[in-house]
């Protein structure tokens, strides 16, 4: 192992003038896996500023990322563990074995600091803060996490909403989903030095226990349990701003929320244009026209306000009684016109596999808030991790804990927060 350490040690040099983007160093990192995997050690050399060529000339290279290649194995993952002045550090994870990298570019995205060392788990992450952060509401207490890097300074922070369902602040629910997409996005964000605060909904997780009378939710609810936490963080002199970030269903409750809080940014994740009733209409159509007609009838009468008591058996677990106060008031928002309203930085993000939301969606975002930004993440699913079209496959991502997020997608996120306002 000596051998290979100081022969990368080498390839560290002076840092002058340096890319800061995180999108640039993402970029960067997969671009090595990629080339150190295909063994295209050219590419590697090319990736290099004029200093670390002078240091490091094409032999040397050929010879280094041979002794890598012989003693660790194909690159499985490259995690980015911290920032710390103008060097980014990372977890490279071998075949046989693990390395920390350490990066660093300059103004032309090449590499004026790369570095091999031995493996040791950061010590400043037990300095971050990780902590219970509850909302009391008229009707009882709404259960988050804050996480809060370590930082002398006011930091901002990401108000993560969650998507449809008895879906928990980490990104799981009891319908199959064990994605951990939001405790991912949280514990990514803090190594940028980026607060967030994810909650269990109402009669979710620990959020169950006051709120088990389903008649009782409404989507209302929900949307002031979001302002509330926005509020409060609002009023937190440890942040230095506020974002809110939705997903799915969550976006819309974060569009809402954040014009009503005052909210600095809002960054909407596989957000729907359309209003609820044709969302539905258009999945029990796939199913039977018969059905989605009554449906229709039944969704027109809910908009206006009306309880529906005559209900075919085969539609009664999704109009039934108990759920129709929540339908009711979800029904009368339409994503486009609250966007519209929208005045801080919006941040549009659509995965271009997700099964569940089309990217059709996000253009109509778009269309209706012209100052919001749009990032189409390539192969990104509705559980934001990379996956194919293919709907076996990407099911499949919905179960594994362990998968890391689309790459990509948390360097979007990391920009966008720097940039706002």
């Amino acid at each position: 192992m000596n051998r290979i350490i100081l022969i990368l040690v080498a390839i560290m040099v002076t840092v002058t003038t340096l890319a800061q983007t995180a999108t640039d160093y993402e970029t960067a990192i997969n671009k090595f896996q990629n080339y150190y995997n295909h063994q295209q050690t050219d590419s590697i050399f090319d990736m290099f500023s004029d200093k670390i060529k002078k240091i490091m000339p094409i032999d040397k290279t050929i010879a280094a990322m041979g002794n890598l290649h012989e003693q660790y194995g194909e690159m499985k993952a490259c995690e980015f563990i911290k920032q710390k002045d103008a060097f980014y550090f990372y977890k490279a994870v071998f075949s046989t074995g693990a390395l920390s990298l350490v990066v660093a570019l300059n103004k032309e995205s090449k590499l004026e600091t790369f570095r091999f060392l031995p493996y040791k788990p950061d010590s400043t992450s037990a300095k971050n803060e990780k902590s219970n952060f509850v909302l009391t509401t008229a009707s009882g207490r709404i259960y988050g996490t804050l996480f809060l890097p370590q930082s002398d300074k006011p930091v901002p922070v990401v108000l993560i909403i969650a998507g449809s369902g008895p879906t928990d602040r980490d990104g799981n629910n009891s319908m199959g989903v064990r994605a951990n997409t939001y405790l991912m996005i949280a514990d990514s964000l803090q190594k940028y030095g980026i607060a967030s605060v994810r909650y269990d909904k109402r009669g979710v997780g620990e959020s169950a226990e006051d709120f088990q009378i389903e008649d009782s939710l409404t989507f209302d609810k929900m949307v002031n349990d979001a302002i509330g936490f926005a509020k409060m963080l609002k009023e937190d002199k440890r942040f230095s701003k506020v974002v809110i970030l939705g997903h799915s269903e969550g976006s819309l409750i974060g569009m809402i929320a954040a014009n009503k809080a005052n909210a600095d940014a809002l960054i909407s994740v596989a957000g729907i244009a359309k209003t609820a009733d044709k969302i539905i209409i258009k999945q029990i159509e796939a199913q039977s026209k018969d059905l989605a007609a009554e449906s229709t009838i039944i969704l027109d009468s809910l908009k206006k306000g009306y309880t529906v008591k005559n209900i075919d058996p085969t539609l009664t677990s999704l109009f039934r009684p108990s759920v129709q106060p929540y339908m009711r008031s979800w029904l009368k928002y339409d994503p486009k016109q609250e966007i519209r309203k929208l005045k801080m930085n919006v941040l549009i993000v659509q995965g271009t596999t997700d099964l569940q939301v089309g990217t059709e969606e996000a253009n109509e975002l778009k269309k209706a808030a012209a100052h919001a930004a749009l990032k189409m993440i390539n192969g990104m699913n509705h559980v934001l991790k990379q996956a194919p079209a293919d709907r076996q496959q990407n099911m499949a991502t919905y179960t594994d804990r362990d998968m890391p997020l689309c790459p990509g997608l948390v360097p979007v996120f990391v920009k966008f927060i720097g940039a706002s306002k």
